[in-house]
């Protein structure tokens, strides 16, 4: 990339995380395998937590809609025995930091990721 802005750098990322959550094949709630998404447990604007893979799941529309996004307390109670009380917990201390994301910092996280991709 040639003098990407943070801004379209976090938009590749974004799209590229996605790309890597959708890849797990299923829905991690009721296991269907057409049209995922990937859905965070702690909201993308935080920072600190929007290109942690811990914190998306691979979901199916229903799921991410109907279930994530219209019952939010059965969905934390659902994500609380689905990661465990510890990883749920760690992962919920990470989501209460603040965090700024550097121009080189962005650069070095898209290089891993599309790696991984």
């Amino acid at each position: 990339m040639k003098n990407p802005s943070k801004k379209t750098l976090r938009n590749k990322l974004d799209k590229i995380v996605s790309e890597i959550v959708r890849a797990r094949g299923y829905c991690v709630r009721c296991t269907r395998t057409e049209h995922l998404q990937a859905a965070h447990i702690f909201s993308r604007s935080n920072m600190a937590t929007r290109f942690y893979l811990n914190n998306i799941l691979c979901l199916c529309p229903d799921c991410h809609i109907n279930f994530a996004h219209k019952n939010p307390i059965l969905f934390t109670e659902w994500v609380k025995k689905f990661l465990g009380d510890e990883k749920y917990e760690e992962l919920k201390v990470r989501a209460a930091s603040i965090r700024k994301w550097e121009l080189w910092e962005l650069e070095d996280l898209y290089r891993k990721f599309s790696e991984i991709k």
